[in-house]
C-alpha cells in the first residue's frame, strides 16, 4: 500500500470477558469459554455448548454508554465504540472520523422475536401463499428501517458516538472483520477521514445456531482446529474495535496495518474450495502489498474454525506459500469460538497483543494435527524471536478471503 495505517487502539468482548487485556490473559493460562448455553434450550441444537458471554460481562457494558434497553447485539457494539471513541484527540473534529461496522446477521434475535410476534402468530386464518408473502413483506418492512439492516446499525452508530464521518456496512460471511478493516484503511488512504473506528458484532440466536445445526458443521464438543477428531466448529458471540489512523498520526500507534489481499473462490454457497487457491493467492497479495517475504512473517493466525474442509483448506494454502517448515500457526476460536462477522475485528484486535507481548497463543484443543499438508500449528505458547510481522486470515461462505498482514509499530 501506499501509505501503511496505524492502529492506535483496541477493545474486545468475549466469551473470556472485556477488554484485550483480560481477554488475553485468560488465554495465556488456557482458559476455554466454550460453555453450556444459559440462554437457549439445551438438546434442541446439534450443541448445547458456544462462546456465550456472561451475564456480568454484558451488565459491565452498561457504564460504557449501552442502555439496559439495548439490543444484545447493540449493547456490545455501543460499549466497545464508546471506550474507543475516549481515544481520539479532544480537538479533532467529528466529521473527520468514520465509521465501519462489520456484522453477518447484525439484530438477527430482535428480528426473529418480531417476525413471529403476535401479528404473525395470529395470522393462521391466511392460505399458505398468503401468509407467506405477508411474512416476506413485513420481513422487507422491517429490515429497511430498523437494525436488522446492517448499515442501519452502522449508521445509528456513529450518531450514538458522535461520528460524522463515513459510514459504512459490511457483511461478507465471515471474513466481513477483515474486510471492515481493510475497507476503513481504503477510507483513510483515499483521504475521506482521518481516522476510522471499525466496529464488529454478532451475538448467538436462535437462527443461527438452527442453521449450522441444520448443516452438521456444530462440534459437539469444544471445536478443535486442525486436530485429527476435530468434527465441526464452536459458534461465540461477541464485539471488536479497531481505530485506525492514516500514518504518521499524532497517537501512538499499537501496530502498523501495512497490507492486504482479498480473493472469491466463488466455488460453493457454504463450502470451501478443496484446493485453497483462492486463499493462496490472498496471502500473497497481502505479502506483496506489504512488501514482505513469506520468511518475514512471524506468527500466522489461522481462521481454523474446527470444521474438517475448513482447516484442510486452510492447510493447503498455507503449506502453499510457507512450505512445512513456515511460521507457527493457531487459531483463536477454541477459547471463544467462532464470533462471525466479529472474528476478524476481535482476532486483528488480540493479534496486537501478540505483537507487544512477543508471545502466540497455542491453538486450543489441537492434539494430533489431523490435515494433509503439514503446517507448523502451535500446542503450546510460543515465544518466537523475533516475532515482528503477522498475518490473520479470515474466510466465508461463497469462498470469500481475506488476509491482513500486521507489523510491531
Amino acid at each position: 500500500m501506499s501509505q501503511p495505517c496505524s492502529i492506535l487502539a483496541a477493545d474486545v468482548v468475549t466469551s473470556l470477558g472485556a477488554g484485550c487485556e483480560e481477554v488475553w490473559s485468560q488465554m495465556m493460562r488456557g482458559t476455554c469459554g466454550l460453555r453450556p448455553m444459559k440462554r437457549f434450550p439445551h438438546g434442541k441444537y446439534r450443541t448445547d455448548v458456544a462462546g456465550e458471554i456472561p451475564d456480568e460481562v454484558m451488565a459491565g457494558l452498561a457504564p460504557h454508554g449501552a442502555g439496559a434497553d439495548e439490543t444484545r447485539a447493540y449493547a456490545l457494539a455501543l460499549g466497545v465504540g464508546r471506550r474507543l471513541v475516549r481515544a481520539l484527540p479532544a480537538d479533532l473534529p467529528r466529521q473527520q472520523t468514520g465509521l465501519v461496522l462489520a456484522t453477518t446477521k447484525a439484530e438477527i434475535d430482535e428480528l426473529h422475536h418480531k417476525v413471529l410476534s403476535r401479528e404473525i402468530r395470529d395470522a393462521t386464518l391466511f392460505s399458505i401463499k398468503k401468509l407467506s408473502v405477508f411474512m416476506e413483506n413485513r420481513v422487507a418492512s422491517l429490515i429497511s428501517r430498523e437494525r436488522f439492516n446492517p448499515f442501519v446499525m452502522a449508521r445509528d452508530l456513529a450518531r450514538d458516538l458522535g461520528l460524522a464521518g463515513p459510514v459504512l456496512a459490511v457483511s461478507s460471511a465471515c471474513a466481513s472483520g477483515s474486510i471492515a478493516i481493510i475497507q476503513a484503511a481504503r477510507l483513510l488512504t483515499r483521504g475521506e477521514a482521518d481516522r476510522v473506528l471499525v466496529i464488529g458484532v454478532d451475538v448467538l440466536a436462535d437462527f443461527i445456531l438452527a442453521g449450522f445445526s441444520a448443516l452438521a458443521a456444530l462440534s459437539r464438543g469444544p471445536c478443535r482446529p486442525f486436530d485429527q477428531s476435530r468434527d465441526g466448529l464452536s459458534l461465540g458471540e461477541g464485539a471488536g474495535a479497531l481505530l485506525l489512523a492514516r500514518a504518521p498520526d499524532r497517537g501512538s500507534p499499537l501496530a502498523i496495518l501495512r497490507g492486504w489481499g482479498m480473493t472469491g473462490d466463488a466455488c460453493h454457497i457454504t463450502a470451501p474450495s478443496r484446493t485453497g487457491e483462492g486463499l493462496r493467492r490472498a496471502l500473497l497479495g497481502a505479502l506483496a502489498m506489504a512488501g514482505l517475504a513469506p520468511q518475514d512473517i512471524h506468527y500466522i493466525n489461522s481462521h481454523g474454525t474446527g470444521t474438517v474442509y475448513n482447516d484442510e483448506m486452510e492447510a493447503e494454502a498455507l503449506g502453499a506459500v510457507f512450505g512445512e517448515a513456515g511460521p507457527p500457526v493457531s487459531s483463536m476460536k477454541g477459547y471463544f469460538g467462532h464470533t462471525l462477522g466479529a472474528a476478524g475485528v476481535i482476532e486483528a484486535a488480540l493479534c496486537l497483543k501478540v505483537l507487544r507481548e512477543r508471545a502466540v497463543p497455542a491453538s486450543m484443543g489441537l492434539t494430533d494435527l489431523g490435515v494433509g499438508r503439514p503446517i507448523n500449528v502451535t500446542r503450546v505458547p510460543l515465544r518466537p524471536d523475533p516475532l515482528d510481522n503477522l498475518l490473520t486470515i479470515k474466510c466465508g461462505f461463497g469462498g470469500v478471503n481475506a488476509v491482513l498482514a500486521i507489523s510491531r509499530a
